[in-house]
């Protein structure tokens, strides 16, 4: 049987607990399942099940950690943040575990990382709403959350303005009138957003 040798308290929902059997880690109490929060304490038997759990929680703790790694660089998508943990080895229940922590405590929002990738994207590409849409949707963002995102942006900079530049790219490469349409459809501008451009232009 295994026993708890020793605990020390990191803050109110975290402890790094030492295991009779030599094993020490860090676990956040939330993150347990089974075991009572009140059972962690020296001298403690552990089941089997009881092992399971706090092991889990010891792996839902280490991924808590490398994703805040993450985000303290830059905003991440959720789904870009289970990715690179995912290569760094981290298993998808503590990935899981991790993530809806960090959520809950706002750490991780998909709403902030769409707005953020969005301002980025504006400095160096000049793309409708349709290539926005797809980007975004490719980075995990659900789609009625980056429809929506992308209508604020737009409406804050102005799609007009957007365009603008993108006319203003090709007529500098020298590309002829059909051309400029077809390049324009690929940045994701509709067809009559283009023409009403550059009709009135």
């Amino acid at each position: 049987m295994v026993v708890i040798s020793s605990i020390k308290q990191i803050s109110p929902d975290c402890v790094q607990v030492t295991l009779s059997a030599g094993s020490c880690f860090f676990i956040r109490l939330s993150y347990l399942r089974y075991v009572p929060h009140d059972k962690i304490d020296v001298g403690i038997e552990l089941s089997d099940v009881d092992l399971e759990d706090i092991t889990a929680s010891g792996f839902a703790y280490s991924a808590e950690k490398a994703a805040l790694l993450y985000l303290n660089r830059s905003e991440h998508s959720r789904f870009l943040l289970t990715q690179k943990l995912k290569r760094k080895g981290h298993e998808k229940q503590a990935i899981e575990q991790a993530l809806d922590y960090l959520e809950s405590c706002d750490y991780l929002s998909d709403s902030r990382y769409a707005e953020a990738w969005l301002r980025n994207r504006f400095i160096n590409h000049a793309e409708g709403k349709q290539k926005l849409l797809v980007e975004l949707c490719s980075r995990g963002i659900e789609r009625k959350l980056a429809e929506e995102k992308i209508s604020d942006f737009l409406d804050s900079v102005g799609e007009d303005k957007i365009l603008s530049r993108a006319v203003e790219k090709c007529k500098r490469l020298g590309k002829s009138e059909s051309d400029i349409e077809k390049y324009l459809q690929r940045k994701g501008f509709s067809i009559s957003q283009i023409r009403n451009y550059l009709q009135s232009n």
